[in-house]
């Protein structure tokens, strides 16, 4: 003979701390769905407001050699291109200090609100806060480097060896131009495929014997 199954009904109190709980979930569910529309709103907007400044610096301080500001260069049409020797003085910046003088650039050419950050890896130079609000389609490390190998080769070479620089260009798969004014010599190495906004990215420096 089969056991009859009792049913039990719930007392009030136990009804009421389910509900109490579902009520609960509920309202947790909807403050999370509201905190994604509205962050995902101001992520969409700070994005916007950052890319053309993250751009803008990515491309300015590549021009200036990695310098914010250069106060004691040469200018040349549309460049202020930084002196890495002068006078047996070399000053060609750290990668680090080139990576500060984007971020500045950035801020400082921005209406966006709240604090920004900076982050270069091997693809690309990251603007943002937390997450990526800007991202720069560009291996700066590797461009830098090339320009370093560039500097450490010229610096102490006694003449111009056109054959030598054309070997650069050809292996750093860049184009390089250069302009000789008696003691001083402006390169500018141009990046065809390391396109900011579809425009090539150029990085410069000169020197001065």
């Amino acid at each position: 003979m089969s056991a009859k199954r009792i049913y039990k009904p719930r007392n009030q109190s136990e009804t009421i701390k389910i509900v109490k709980i579902a009520a609960i979930i509920a309202l947790i569910i909807i403050f999370f769905s509201i905190f994604a529309v509205v962050y995902a709103e101001h992520f969409s907007k700070t994005s916007k407001c950052l890319k053309a400044a993250a751009n803008d610096a990515v491309l300015k301080i590549a021009a200036n050699g990695g310098y914010l500001a250069v106060s004691d260069g040469i200018k040349y049409n549309s460049y202020d291109i930084p002196l890495y020797l002068k006078q047996g003085v070399e000053s060609m910046p750290s990668i680090e200090q080139a990576e500060s003088a984007m971020l500045e650039y950035a801020k400082a050419n921005s209406q966006c609100e709240g604090e920004i950050n900076i982050r270069v890896t091997d693809d690309e130079v990251q603007f943002g806060r937390f997450f990526r609000h800007a991202s720069v389609n560009v291996d700066f490390p590797e461009l830098y480097e090339k320009a370093k190998a560039l500097f450490d080769s010229q610096k102490s070479a006694e003449a111009i060896s056109l054959a030598e620089l054309a070997r650069m260009a050809k292996q750093g798969d860049y184009v390089l131009h250069i302009n000789a004014n008696n003691d001083t010599i402006l390169y500018f190495m141009t990046f065809t495929k390391e396109q900011v906004n579809c425009v090539p990215l150029v990085y410069s420096f000169g020197i001065r014997r």
